[in-house]
């Protein structure tokens, strides 16, 4: 019926009267419906086409991948972003907040989205309306996201994305505390991270004892003692490839286990 019209010459960017205004090519992406994102695009649907709340198709389909009563994603919703993506969707648009594509799948905690945007040039520093990267969405959204294991998307680091700015390392406590490979992951990014008077609040007494060893560790390092050679050693790798990491790493000739540290996979210590 939907391709019948199409040919038949209906209007695929016709607008629906509420406030939404959305297109076709909005309410397929909603939807999760690759191949009717497809058809619209070849008889002319805008790809980058904005609805009521200057919402791209992409951000659509990116905000409907995840669904909150089952806290999972969609791949029918990751069909769709693919697809736009290949006709030529700008991963890098923004909606009336400033947030981009990478802003809203770093909020649901979709790693396979996270990735897919970055491999089509979505900007991993790009600043929403409020000055957040994306990586400070998934630092927000770790204790709410746990069976999406969220820590992986932290690992956008390799990709070149900023650190959260040392002195503002308590709010990942706060927020990451009872996610003890967030924190090592974000910890491992900085050469060296001293603990601040705002630490002891932040972290809470049930996530220090739940993970005793870890957080012993991360509180002997931060408090003035030097890390290892290997660390700093891995800062230095890390540093002079930059937002190649995610790329260059995996073709080092090393064991897999010392590319896995490199890359910043948790090891469940700090040293």
């Amino acid at each position: 019926c939907v391709r019948a019209r199409a040919c038949a010459g209906a209007d695929v960017n016709l607008e629906t009267g509420n406030a939404a205004e959305e297109m076709p090519l909005h309410t397929a992406a909603r939807c999760g419906l690759p191949e009717h994102t497809a058809l619209y695009v070849s008889h002319g649907a805008e790809v980058d086409g904005s609805d009521g709340h200057d919402e791209t198709p992409l951000c659509t389909a990116i905000f409907w991948a995840l669904s909150m009563r089952n806290m999972c994603v969609s791949p029918q919703h990751h069909k769709v972003c693919e697809r736009l993506l290949t006709l030529g969707a700008d991963p890098n648009g923004v909606d009336t907040d400033r947030k981009s594509a990478l802003h809203r799948a770093a909020w649901n905690a979709d790693c396979t989205l996270l990735e897919l945007l970055l491999s089509a040039g979505a900007h991993v520093n790009q600043l929403d309306g409020l000055g957040c990267t994306a990586l400070q969405y998934i630092v927000r959204v770790v204790s709410v996201r746990p069976t999406l294991q969220p820590e992986r998307c932290i690992q956008m680091l390799n990709h070149g994305s900023v650190s959260i700015y040392p002195l503002q390392f308590h709010k990942v406590l706060e927020l990451c505390g009872n996610s003890p490979a967030a924190v090592e992951i974000l910890v491992n990014s900085y050469k060296q991270l001293r603990i601040t008077h705002a630490w002891a609040p932040a972290l809470s007494q049930d996530a220090r004892e739940a993970h005793r060893d870890f957080y012993a560790s991360l509180l002997h390092f931060c408090n003035g003692v030097p890390r290892s050679l290997l660390h700093l050693s891995r800062c230095a790798i890390r540093g002079v490839l930059g937002e190649r990491c995610h790329c260059q790493i995996p073709r080092l000739p090393l064991p897999a286990r010392l590319r896995d540290y490199l890359l910043l996979n948790p090891e469940g210590i700090i040293y």
